[in-house]
Formats: C-alpha cells, structure tokens, sequence
C-alpha cells in the first residue's frame, strides 16, 4: 500500500474491562504470524500526559508548538497540544496493511463488539457496522458471528477476512 491510502481499520468496542486489550494483542501476534505489518490506536477516556514538565518536548508544547515530535535511537513518539481526532492519527499508518482501533464506538469502521454477557448486548447492538460480536457467553438469534472470547485464532481469522475486504489492502 504505498500509494499513500489509509489502512484498512477494524473496531474493538465494549465497556471498559471486557478484555478489548488483551484479545488484541493476541489478535496482533496471529496476524504478525502471517506477516502483516499491524498498527494500533486506543482511545483512552480520561486524561492523559504523554511528557514529563521540564523536558525538552515539554517546553516546546508550552511555548505554544501544536504538535511536538521526537524521536530517539529506539522508538518516536509526536504529541498533539489537542486531542487527535481517528482520521489524524490513522495517517501515521500509511503502509500498513491494517490498523487495530481500540474504542471510538461512535466512528463508522467495522466493528467487532465485546460483551461479557449477553445481558450487554442491548447496550451496545445499536451501533453502527458491527461485524461480528464477542463474549464469554454463547448468543444466540443476533444476526451476527459470535465468536467465544477465547478464540483468538478465529477473531483474528475475522479481522484479516475485514482487512483483505477492505478495498484499501
């Protein structure tokens, strides 16, 4: 994909604690297995400082730079002054063959959706895209794969089904 295109997104969405996280990283170590190249965003709820008062990048923000980049000998890092929106930060990932997205329920990408029981899944059946629905419970009558929470191999069977779908990959 090195026509400048955005990756191939799919959702991992659920209440917090539902083990979106974990099954991710799994997710990411069977896909790396057959070679993709696989980035990640999570939305995070609360707040959050990414640096440290005093340092360089520090002083930068609060000299009034928007965005604050740095990069060292093992990993960079780029900072924005405000919250990034989902289609800002997915143009970081060009030249992958697909992007993990952890949250932003509301956003229109394919969703696999988390559940603990079926008791939540009137909560959540009313967004948008739902591709598949995971749980430690075995639902029924839903309209959609349901995949046990444990079935790693099989979500990510899924997610690369989505990627390979995705006219972008």
């Amino acid at each position: 994909m090195a026509d400048g295109t955005l990756p191939p997104v799919v959702q991992f969405v659920g209440f917090s604690g539902v083990g979106k996280t974990t099954l991710i990283a799994g997710v990411i170590a069977q896909l790396s297995t057959r070679g993709l190249e696989v980035g990640t965003i999570k939305h995070h709820s609360k707040s959050l400082e990414m640096d440290q008062p005093g340092k360089d990048t520090w002083r930068h923000r609060e000299s009034g730079a928007r965005i604050v980049s740095i990069t060292a000998e093992n990993q960079s890092a780029v900072i924005y002054r405000e919250p990034a929106t989902l289609e800002q930060l997915l143009t970081h990932y060009q030249g992958m063959d697909g992007v993990l997205v952890e949250g932003y329920k509301k956003k229109p990408y394919p969703k696999l959706v988390l559940i603990r029981e079926s008791a939540e899944w009137p909560l959540l059946r009313e967004l948008s895209n739902i591709r598949a629905v995971v749980s430690r419970d075995r639902i029924e009558g839903i309209g959609y794969t349901c995949y046990h929470h444990e079935d790693v191999k099989g979500v990510a069977c899924e997610v690369f089904r989505l990627f390979s779908d995705s006219p972008s990959l």
